[in-house]
């Protein structure tokens, strides 16, 4: 039995489009739309949707929209103007707003080129500046996305960081994972190793997004690039004994980093701690050097 909203699909999928014919769509927030040319004869009786509309076929035509937001669609296939993912309403714009839609989406597309090409430029003028600048004079330069060059600058970096030992690790391809104990802050190492990442993963289309920057560009890139800070047994120690002071905290027996490693301590302390002493702990660590 078909329901109400496929019935209304399928009359709309029959629907002779015309120059002016208004039509709609979420996809890439284009939104509203004009149709403002037409190529081939138009079959809708041929177009069919499969799996709910997942996959379409048939049609014949290609239309070409122009849209409130200043975009263009060109070539839209009329298998896909009349499937699941657009709408045709039941209005016909005139050539006077046709030709303004097409004004404005020239004019916008005319901005993006040249904002395009100064962003270009800018971009080369700074990684030609990168490549003499003294303070990255000690880091390797190089087209490379593996992650290997990535992780031979940053442990010269890390260097800056005088006593501390880093374990910097390029195990799998576009990856640096870097660990160490005590020492700088996760947000400092982090300030590092994030120039180093040339992009991120979209979860909501399950894409990797690239973004490539100048630094990344000349110095090395990951894609994954990670820092995972570990604690001594003297650092959480320490970190404990500020929290008692500072809170004037009373104990029959005073918590130990053991405590706090097999998470004993998030029930203690709740009426001074929304989430416990294990949570001002985390808290505490994480701003100490």
């Amino acid at each position: 039995m078909l329901s109400l909203s496929s019935l209304v699909k399928k009359s709309e999928s029959r629907i002779n489009i015309v120059v002016g014919s208004v039509v709609t769509t979420n996809l890439y927030w284009l939104g509203r739309g004009v149709v403002y040319q037409i190529h081939g004869e138009q079959m809708p009786n041929t177009v069919r949707q499969v799996g709910g509309g997942v996959m379409v076929s048939g049609g014949y035509a290609e239309f070409d929209i122009v849209h409130d937001c200043g975009k263009f669609t060109k070539r839209l296939p009329e298998c896909i103007l009349r499937g699941v993912q657009w709408k045709i309403l039941d209005e016909v714009a005139d050539a006077e707003e046709i030709q303004r839609l097409c004004a404005n989406a020239e004019e916008c597309a005319e901005k993006e080129k040249i904002e395009e090409e100064n962003n270009a430029f800018l971009f080369s003028a700074e990684m030609e500046r990168l490549k003499t600048a003294t303070e990255y004079s000690q880091l390797e330069q190089g087209d490379c996305s593996s992650g290997k060059l990535a992780a031979k600058n940053i442990r010269k970096e890390l260097k800056q960081f005088k006593g501390v030992k880093f374990s910097v690790r390029n195990r799998h391809y576009s990856s640096v994972d870097v660990n160490w104990t005590d020492g700088p802050t996760l947000e400092k190492v982090k300030t590092i190793i994030n120039k180093y990442k040339d992009g991120c993963f979209n979860a909501m289309q399950d894409i990797y997004e690239y973004s490539a920057s100048p630094f990344n560009t000349v110095f090395g890139s990951a894609q994954y690039p990670s820092a995972q800070r570990s604690y001594s047994d003297a650092m959480i120690g320490k970190a404990i004994e500020k929290i008692i002071s500072a809170y004037d905290l009373k104990f029959e027996v005073v918590p130990t980093a053991e405590d706090f490693r097999t998470g004993k301590l998030w029930s203690e302390k709740r009426e001074v701690f929304h989430h416990g002493l294990q949570s001002k702990i985390h808290e505490t660590l994480a701003g100490m050097e």
